[in-house]
């Protein structure tokens, strides 16, 4: 039987399934502030730490099997087109390798499914992001998954496809796996190429700020405009962080290609 969403978060500080709690309300509405200023808005210790541990024990093992991902790709996530000259941030490669355990590998009872099936934490995701509306990815793959990131994994300086990301984290690493971004790097209207080019040269260090790794920790994270990485993991310890997938509109899935690079395969297992 799958858990009680409600024991998994601390509702004596988070009562989100409450949308009225003058609580909440305040929670919103210095989510959305975080947002609007840097980009990125963190919830600690919205896990209680037996919650934690329940989920590091079901994703660790699958993490340990999945399938790994170690690839070349370029800030935009995208095949640059022809003619950009040579230095052009268009053309930069960066490394990216970590393993995903894709959502129909955890378990129907599942503590991470229980909470991101769970209605009343969709709410508040939109209320927090300031979205009429939200619903959960249709993918069997990339609705919910987690990300480990072993010995020597990485994530190369790039800029997300989506317009919001939601992840808890679940575990750090000894050393390393260090969450870095960049604000506001690039706008609807300006590629801001010069500015990103001294970025990923490392000219730019007072651009960058470091997000806490801190179990239990929900975080919310606009990174269409803001160009951010996850520093090499150094040590035995793989990085846990669970990846909760939701859009303003219905039946949103990831492309074959991203769930073959992804996952290694692009459909759900059978039964």
């Amino acid at each position: 039987m799958a858990p009680d969403p409600t024991q998994l978060i601390d509702r004596s500080r988070y009562p989100i399934d409450d949308l009225g709690d003058p609580r909440t309300v305040a929670l919103a509405g210095d989510c959305r502030a975080a947002l609007d200023t840097t980009g990125v808005a963190i919830v600690p210790d919205f896990l209680v730490a037996t919650a934690v541990d329940a989920m590091v024990a079901e994703s660790a093992p699958l993490g340990d099997a999945g399938h790994h991902q170690d690839i070349d790709a370029t800030p935009y996530l995208e095949l640059p087109d022809d003619g950009w000259p040579d230095g052009h941030p268009r053309l930069a490669t960066g490394r990216s390798a970590l393993t995903a355990v894709p959502y129909d590998d955890l378990p129907t009872d599942s503590p991470l499914r229980a909470l991101y099936e769970w209605d009343a934490l969709m709410a508040f995701v939109a209320l927090a992001l300031g979205k009429d509306r939200l619903y959960r990815y249709d993918d069997a793959l990339g609705a919910l998954n987690v990300a480990s990131m072993a010995d020597a994994d990485e994530l190369a300086w790039h800029f997300d496809q989506t317009d919001f990301v939601v992840s808890i984290a679940l575990r750090s690493s000894e050393h390393g796996g260090h969450f870095e971004c960049v604000n506001a790097a690039r706008t609807a209207t300006d590629e801001c190429y010069d500015e990103v080019t001294a970025i990923l040269e490392g000219r730019a260090p007072e651009r960058i700020t470091t997000i806490p790794m801190e179990p239990g920790t929900l975080m919310f994270f606009e990174g269409r405009r803001s160009l951010h990485r996850v520093t090499p993991i150094a040590g035995p310890t793989p990085r846990l962080v669970a990846l909760l997938a939701y859009d303003t509109k219905p039946g949103t899935c990831s492309s074959e290609l991203l769930r073959l690079v992804r996952y290694g395969r692009a459909t759900a297992r059978s039964n």
